[in-house]
């Protein structure tokens, strides 16, 4: 196995929450940053891609089996939404690795829920538009405080 695909895997482990401190500690070290923000960005691309074949054919099932009682996607319609929530964790670890590089250091701990509830307002952001919900003042008034304006 090549190294990078080593590497992806220790990655795909740190997303999961089921690697080891050793390897989270190892993936933080400054000199690894840019590898693992390539390893992650190439774990997103196949992940999405992943959830683009999942969302056709859940569509075309639904289409040919208009008349089932029960959903005949379901089960593609449960590993779509696991692969959402992976792609979801995958993009806040790349958010923290372009922090790192961007400040050249650890942020501290009080930074660090500022960068977290940061990232989320803007995934909130990003789901809302790409699936076509509906969006609300309150949404609007939550994307304002990125930009430092309250608007609640």
């Amino acid at each position: 196995m090549g190294r990078m695909k080593e590497f992806e895997i220790m990655v795909s482990e740190d997303i999961k929450g089921k690697g080891s401190q050793a390897d989270k500690d190892y993936l933080r070290l400054s000199e690894n940053w840019q590898t693992w923000k390539e390893s992650l960005i190439v774990i997103i691309e196949t992940v999405s891609a992943k959830i683009e074949n999942l969302e056709a054919e859940i569509q075309k099932l639904r289409s040919a089996y208009p008349d089932f009682d029960t959903d005949p996607a379901a089960s593609y319609e449960e590993s779509r939404g696991k692969a959402a929530r992976f792609r979801f964790h995958a993009e806040k670890r790349l958010a923290e690795v372009d922090r790192l590089i961007r400040l050249g250091e650890e942020p501290n701990e009080d930074d660090k829920l500022v960068y977290f509830l940061r990232d989320a307002i803007i995934t909130h952001k990003r789901i809302k538009e790409e699936h076509w919900e509906s969006i609300t003042d309150t949404d609007q008034a939550l994307w304002k405080t990125i930009e430092g304006k309250w608007s609640f």
